[in-house]
């Protein structure tokens, strides 16, 4: 649960979210990065807040985020950097037009905090996803999430990570931690 980090300013940016599905700029969003690693029980710090959208194209099949971001700025967020800044809390969309973040999108379940329903990816995806990107600080999550003993379904998982060739990672990860 995110109680103690969904604070005032971050609930409305996800209020935010959920006017911008409601206004069709998006059909869905989800959170991801630290604050879903803090969902599923594994309390970190985190700098910003990370959502799963998926960017327009054009024709040519390039990203095109400009209409996502105006809605944003025009509700009050200012552009800073690769982020977008709201009430003091750094966000960022990340483009989910690929295979697997498409899917963990798709996957995303509702829940609800302080009575703001959002959607959230999947632990199962969410490990998925800091395995693809390899970066020091996503396997230390995966690895937090690990020792906090969360409720991993390990079938889900396992097809997840046979399907997007990230077995090896996964087994990297555990012969790294001694399991």
């Amino acid at each position: 649960m995110l109680s103690e980090s969904l604070n005032h300013p971050v609930l409305e940016v996800v209020k935010l979210f959920n006017q911008a599905v409601e206004r069709k700029v998006f059909s869905k969003y989800a959170l991801a990065g630290g604050l879903a690693v803090e969902y599923y029980g594994a309390p970190i710090h985190t700098e910003d807040a990370d959502f799963l959208v998926v960017f327009p194209e054009s024709a040519g099949g390039v990203l095109d985020p400009s209409s996502l971001y105006k809605f944003f700025t025009s509700q009050g967020a200012a552009a800073v950097g690769e982020y977008l800044v709201l009430h003091g809390i750094k966000f960022q969309m990340i483009p989910a037009n690929n295979p697997l973040d498409l899917e963990a999108l798709a996957s995303a379940v509702t829940v609800s905090e302080k009575g703001t329903s959002f959607f959230i990816i999947t632990l199962e995806y969410l490990i998925a996803l800091k395995l693809r990107a390899w970066r020091y600080k996503d396997r230390l999550h995966v690895n937090h999430l690990l020792d906090s003993r969360v409720s991993l379904n390990q079938g889900t998982l396992s097809s997840i990570l046979r399907q997007h060739q990230l077995e090896s990672r996964w087994n990297q990860l555990l012969a790294e931690r001694g399991t």
